[in-house]
């Protein structure tokens, strides 16, 4: 069959499932007894409640991105601001979302000659730390939260009361030739 029949066929269907729910709906409400506006509204309102926040609950990533995120973070930026470590992340996040980085969190970390904590140890030592439930002090868990954010898709940093967008940056170090950003010790670019 050709694709512009099928997309008939598909049409026609979800028409015919939408009169159907229709339908139901208006038996349905001619079977259920009449509620007041006030009942009417706290239902309504019990229905949204629940539902935003089971999408709050709901995460973006996973632990081992999480955990990935936090030890790079903690490795490269530890003893930087929280608007430092977040930086970090949002690099990170950018090369994941870039067509020139690899697509994940693990693959962009892990690029050959990207990392320096990666060639070191550092990474391998934090990754054991945070197993081990030793990310426990205030450093570790801004980084922790750093991750989170930028996890989550945040992309801004407040800096010396400034906001500022960081999702057109790729690198940082403590020297980027023409750099646009300057946090603590490192540069973005």
């Amino acid at each position: 069959m050709r694709i512009k029949t099928w997309k008939k066929v598909i049409a026609m269907f979800i028409l015919c499932i939408a009169l159907a729910t229709q339908s139901l709906s208006v038996q349905a409400a001619q079977t259920i007894p009449t509620t007041t506006v006030a009942e009417s509204q706290t239902t309504d309102s019990t229905v949204t409640e629940l539902s935003t926040a089971k999408a709050k609950k709901k995460k973006s990533y996973t632990k081992k991105d999480l955990r990935l995120m936090s030890a790079i973070i903690f490795c490269e930026a530890g003893s930087e601001s929280y608007a430092g470590k977040k930086a970090v992340g949002i690099v990170v996040m950018n090369r994941v979302r870039s067509k020139i980085y690899p697509n994940t969190v693990k693959g962009v970390i892990y690029q050959k000659y990207q990392f320096s904590p990666v060639r070191n140890g550092a990474m391998s030592r934090a990754l054991k730390a945070y197993d081990d439930g030793k990310f426990t002090t205030k450093n570790h868990k801004e980084c922790i939260k750093a991750a989170k954010a930028v996890l989550k898709g945040d992309t801004k940093v407040t800096y010396k009361g400034k906001k500022i967008q960081m999702k057109s940056y790729l690198f940082f170090s403590g020297y980027v030739k023409n750099h646009r950003l300057k946090i603590g010790n490192h540069m973005f670019k």
